[in-house]
């Protein structure tokens, strides 16, 4: 009996999920969907949910007070929010739109990915947004800090999200995340430097980029008033 209890126990702690890592709706304007359903302040949001705004924009705040920002005529994928021994692991894929992240400093074993349609960007702990266009087309601008961005072919129909099951609150298995060859390419974009990418997945040098004239854009000035706020 106390055999039969301490395999059953081992396949318990084996089978149990990686600590799921969560935020909250901390702002929230105009019409914002959350898994096709209208989102709501103060709303938990986690791994596997879908976000689409039309004329709206929303703030998420996870655990650990990195902020997640999407702008209007947005897309974008909770891909993973795990914590599995104390090792963060956070992956959001942007599909279409607008995205600004202020990413709390992680520690060296750490993860915080943003995906988009031809690559990834990589992050210890800064400020950026990246400008996913309809064509495949790209921008990423870092405000601090700076951000490793890899290359990655783009996947057809990428601005479709994939569909949510019947049963949302259930496990939902995705795609495992893509390795990276050595023929692809690397760029360190650093503080106030912007980088463009191609429909074709081909990336300009890093350019610095004129602050002030930046901060007339209407998303990016609240953002940096947003950011300011939370210091």
């Amino acid at each position: 009996m106390k055999r039969l209890l301490l395999i059953s126990f081992v396949i318990f702690a084996l089978a149990v999920p990686l600590f799921a890592i969560s935020g909250k709706v901390s702002y929230i304007e105009g019409q914002v969907m959350i898994n096709y359903a209208v989102a709501e302040l103060r709303q938990e949001v986690r791994e596997g949910d879908f976000i689409s705004t039309q004329k709206g924009k929303l703030e998420i705040t996870l655990d650990d007070g990195t902020l997640v920002r999407v702008g209007p005529d947005s897309k974008i994928y909770m891909e993973s929010l795990k914590e599995e021994k104390g090792r963060k692991k956070v992956s959001i894929k942007v599909t279409l739109g607008r995205f600004w992240t202020k990413v709390k400093r992680l520690v060296s074993k750490d993860e915080y990915n943003v995906s988009f349609r031809t690559g990834t960007a990589g992050v210890r702990g800064t400020v950026y947004r990246l400008d996913q266009y309809a064509d495949d087309s790209a921008q990423l601008f870092v405000y601090d800090g700076k951000v490793e961005v890899r290359g990655e072919k783009p996947s057809g129909d990428a601005d479709q999200m994939p569909a949510v099951p019947a049963e949302i609150d259930g496990p939902v298995e995705i795609e495992g995340p893509k390795e990276v060859s050595m023929e692809e390419w690397v760029k360190i974009v650093k503080q106030l430097n912007r980088i463009a990418i191609s429909p074709e997945g081909v990336p300009t040098d890093p350019v610095e980029f004129d602050p002030e004239k930046d901060s007339q854009d209407p998303w990016v000035s609240w953002n940096l008033e947003r950011d300011k706020a939370s210091e």
